[in-house]
This record gives C-alpha cells, sequence and structure tokens, in this order.
C-alpha cells in the first residue's frame, strides 16, 4: 500500500515547518547552499530527481519540483484558509483529491491558485511519472505585504464556489498568463550574485499577471453549446499526450477527432475552453516548453533537442525557438547556465 505522508498548517507556523521536515526527511537527503536554497534528493527506492526550496522576502517560498516517484506518491494535506500557492506545471501530471472541490489535476501547461478557504485532501503521482514544476507558496496576507501599494487592492475577492473550484484544479483561463513567468523561475539555474533578484523580479512578474488575469473582463466567447460532459473532458485531455506521442508526425485535426471520438468542431471549441488555447498551439508551446528545459537540463546538442521535441530540421527548430522567446536556443541556453 502507497504510504500518504501528511502536510497541515499555514507556510511559516511551527505546524506547517513541522510536518514539511518530516516529509522531505522521509523521502530525501537534504543540502543547502549559499543563497539559502534547499534541494532535497528523493533517495533511490523513493524515486528520482529533486524538490528545490528558495526562501525570498514576506515568507513566500519557491519551490521546484522535478520528480518521479517509484511505486506512486501521495501527499494528504489540511491548510487554512490564509495558505496560498501559486502552482505551475512545466511538464508531466499531478493527480489532486479535494474534500470540497472535488478531484482533477494538474497537466503541463496547467496553472493552479489555492482558494481564500480552508482546504484538505490528497495529491497522487502515479508510478514513475515524471512531474516539472514549479508553486509560489506563503499566505494572503503576505502577499498583500508582499505587494504593498504596488496592486494589493487590485486582488480580487473570493468568487463563487465554482470559479473557485476551477482556477484550484488549474482549469481556469485567468491564470495562464503567469505561466510565462513561473516557467521561467523553473528553468533558471544560473549560480551569479544576482540570482535571488532575478527570482523575485519573475515572482513580481507572476503576480502582476496573476492581478490582470482574474480582474479582466473576458468577452463572450462564440463558441455556442460549451458544456462539456465527462467523457468529453476525459477525451480532450487526451490530445496533448497524443500530439506529443506522434510528434514527428503529428496528425490532422481530423484524425485526432476520429481518434478520440468527437467532431473537429468539438474538439477545437472543446480543447479552447479547457486549455484558453488552440489545439496546435497548446502542442506547440508543450514542444517548445520541453526544448527550453533540455537545453538549461542536458549538454545535448541544439539538433538533437530540436529532434526530441518534433522538429523536421535544425533550422524550423531555431526559427520556431528564436520567435518565441526571442533569442536562439544556443543565446538561451548561455544566459541559463
Amino acid at each position: 500500500m502507497t504510504r500518504v505522508h501528511q502536510l497541515a498548517g499555514v507556510t511559516g507556523s511551527p505546524t506547517s515547518d513541522a510536518t514539511l521536515a518530516a516529509y522531505y526527511a522521509s523521502i530525501a537527503e537534504t543540502e543547502g547552499s549559499r543563497d539559502g536554497t534547499v534541494r532535497h534528493r528523493l533517495r533511490p527506492e523513493v524515486g528520482d530527481g529533486t524538490i528545490e526550496v528558495t526562501p525570498l522576502r514576506s515568507g513566500f517560498h519557491i519551490v521546484r519540483y522535478d520528480v518521479a516517484f517509484a511505486g506512486g506518491h501521495q501527499v494528504g494535506y489540511a491548510f487554512p484558509g490564509d495558505h496560498f500557492e501559486l502552482e505551475h506545471c512545466v511538464d508531466g501530471r499531478m493527480h489532486v483529491s479535494e474534500t470540497s472541490t472535488g478531484t482533477g489535476g494538474l497537466h503541463a501547461g496547467s496553472v493552479a491558485l489555492s482558494p481564500r478557504c480552508a482546504t484538505g485532501g490528497v495529491v497522487a503521482h502515479g508510478d514513475g511519472e515524471r512531474y516539472r514544476a514549479v508553486s509560489v507558496t506563503g499566505t494572503w496576507t503576505g502577499l498583500e505585504t508582499y505587494l504593498g501599494n504596488l496592486g494589493a487592492g487590485a486582488l480580487p475577492a473570493p468568487g463563487p464556489q465554482d470559479v473557485a473550484r476551477e482556477q484550484y484544479l488549474g482549469r481556469s483561463a485567468a491564470l495562464r498568463p503567469a505561466a510565462g513567468p513561473l516557467e521561467e523561475l523553473f528553468l533558471h539555474r544560473r549560480s551569479s550574485p544576482g540570482r535571488l533578484l532575478y527570482m523575485e523580479s519573475r515572482l513580481v512578474a507572476a503576480l502582476a499577471a496573476l492581478v490582470d488575469g482574474l480582474t479582466a473582463t473576458a468577452p463572450p466567447a462564440d463558441t455556442g453549446d460549451l458544456a462539456l460532459d465527462d467523457h468529453e473532458v476525459a477525451a480532450l485531455r487526451r490530445v496533448p499526450e497524443l500530439l506529443w506521442r506522434e510528434r514527428h508526425a503529428p496528425p490532422t485535426l481530423p484524425e485526432l477527432a476520429r481518434t478520440v471520438s468527437m467532431s473537429v468542431r468539438r474538439l477545437t471549441t472543446g480543447f479552447r475552453a479547457l486549455y484558453g488555447a488552440p489545439v496546435m498551439e497548446h502542442h506547440r508551446r508543450r514542444c517548445l516548453d520541453r526544448a527550453a528545459a533540455l537545453l538549461v537540463e542536458t549538454d545535448w546538442p541544439v539538433a538533437r533537442i530540436g529532434h526530441e521535441v518534433g522538429y523536421a530540421s535544425p533550422s524550423n527548430f531555431g526559427y520556431a525557438f528564436r520567435r518565441d522567446r526571442g533569442t536562439t536556443p544556443a543565446g538561451f541556453r548561455r544566459a541559463h547556465s
């Protein structure tokens, strides 16, 4: 039976510190660094990868996950209403079962925001599933202090329960603008005197995107009847993995629609509603996000990375990457090494 680890308490409290310390001690070997980052490296019998925790101002922490648990992994949690957590899944999947909001999960591209109410439940990782993500943890009151007169007043009041649920389970398009700066936090590995300042700047950018996204009034989408049945949501969630698996010869939209037993129109409108982007745009973003991670994490040649993420030629990959990131793959690697 998979052991369920337990976390509790608001960030920075004795309860939280104690349960986190016990959790990390049970799964990893721990080492510190000069900038305060603590790296928890999973023990071989637990899995492979690291959880890195970097403390910032006002009690906030940046937590970066790059883990694959052997035999699966479950963590129970009980957080009070002041607990703040903003999490972006760069790659992989994490399953969430929450007492009041229901079940869901984070997948590549998802952004999730904790509600301003007590939460409790279990998060689970599948056997050997790689999960790469970055999380900003702290408190809602600490967030107001952190922002000060820069925008604390713009933070929206708690919305309807269904809206908070969609945000908490990573389904809200309003949170997606925060994905860019959060991903930059995940990718940044350069050791330099300005490292903490850079991380603070990306945190501020993510919070600005969060405020803008939560307070924007989106125009109504011309998508007809967008109510999706559970089986349609399940089918749509298969699409990113289908495209990734066939990334060297991607199927057409009609082929995808036949595979998931949907019409092309239902596929395209439903996918945009669920993921906030067209099918192929979401796939392109995933490929380039994975390329950015490989440029930082490996010493593979650029051509090999381009092929790994589905580009037929180095020139096509270089053009797409430069258009998306504003720099060449080699330049991106130098900036983040």
